[in-house]
């Protein structure tokens, strides 16, 4: 290698570290020691259970999914792509590079931006399935082609949570930076990525009609109050399920007789546009940031004067971040919605 070889690789490997060095890195969050699928997977497997219909609730698979490679079906066994979104964490995607998978990638488009991915790392079949088989210590997250920030993955089972930062990508890749070694294999596995959508925050009232409930204090076969839409009455239903996750990332929203704090993928009624969330509405107008939307949409919520639903204008819209609980109501015994301080949302 000649000297002007010499000086450009150094130009060139001093340019490549100072941007990488610009990238932010982020942790994730949770996971566990061991967990046992087969006896959890057990209980949403009994014919009988009329319960929600994954092992955890409030969750969303990526719109769009695609892996670098894929492993070889081993007898029984295959390592699909498809298994990241099938909701059962037994049944993992394996890269199908000879070594451990550095630089194997998986492009994916997930529905509610970047807030609360949920990835469960290594191959959780079995706790000695995870321990013999390779696992994602870092990746690398691309945006539009460009790299955004490193994640450093927990070596452990269950789920870990981690949110991107602010940005609204069509579609994201991840690519595998580090791992850690499987006692017996270099395969490198995730068994499952998919998404926490819905949930109001703890301090969110419910509506009833004898009394108010706090959603962090209702249980399955309490009675709450729904809207009929097509008479504009109200009636009571008891709860069937509920749930609740940990979020990071809420919007507070209010209009000029409500306000609430809720994750950006929950639905309400919006004029015009019927039953969605405020970051699929964000996202379909191309408005660059939630701020856009002030006056410029109406939202459904219920007059509790009046005893008759209306429309009104978002007037504030803040994004809050921390750790939040947050709860939102599943399914009723008999209608799809329910009145979340005041306003109209659907069971999720």
């Amino acid at each position: 290698m000649n000297q002007l070889s010499i000086i450009l690789l150094i130009i060139l490997s001093s340019i490549y570290n100072l941007y990488n060095a610009q990238i932010p890195t982020i942790y994730t969050r949770g996971g566990e020691s061991r967990v046992n699928w087969d006896e959890i997977m057990s209980e949403y497997e009994d014919p009988n259970y009329d319960g929600p219909p994954f092992w955890d609730s409030c969750i969303d698979a990526p719109s769009y999914i695609k892996a670098s490679s894929t492993l070889s079906p081993q007898g029984k066994y295959n390592y699909s792509v498809d298994n990241l979104t099938d909701f059962d964490p037994r049944t993992p995607w394996v890269e199908g590079k000879e070594d451990y998978g550095i630089g194997e990638y998986i492009d994916l488009e997930l529905p509610y931006g970047s807030d609360n991915i949920k990835i469960l790392n290594g191959y959780q079949r079995s706790y000695s399935s995870w321990k013999n088989n390779s696992r994602v210590k870092t990746i690398k997250v691309y945006a539009n082609k460009k790299a955004i920030c490193y994640v450093e993955l927990k070596d452990k089972m269950g789920s870990q949570y981690f949110d991107l930062p602010e940005n609204d990508f069509q579609r994201i890749r991840f690519v595998i930076v580090d791992v850690y070694k499987g006692d017996k294999w270099k395969d490198v596995a995730i068994s499952e990525i998919l998404q926490t959508a819905c949930c109001f925050n703890s301090n969110t009232t419910i509506l009833n009609i004898k009394n108010n409930l706090s959603i962090n204090q209702i249980n399955n076969g309490d009675e709450i109050a729904y809207l009929d839409l097509k008479t504009d009455k109200i009636n009571v239903s008891k709860v069937a399920y509920t749930a609740k996750q940990i979020h990071h990332t809420l919007l507070k929203i209010s209009t000029k007789d409500h306000n609430v704090e809720l994750t950006p993928s929950h639905p309400l009624y919006i004029k015009g546009y019927g039953q969605t969330s405020l970051y699929a509405l964000k996202r379909k107008n191309n408005w660059s940031n939630y701020q856009d939307m002030l006056n410029q949409i109406e939202i459904l919520v219920w007059n509790n004067d009046k005893q008759k639903s209306e429309y009104q204008k978002l007037i504030g819209i803040e994004k809050i971040n921390g750790e939040f609980e947050t709860h939102t109501i599943l399914k009723l015994e008999k209608g799809t919605n329910y009145i979340a301080n005041g306003f109209v949302t659907v069971v999720y």
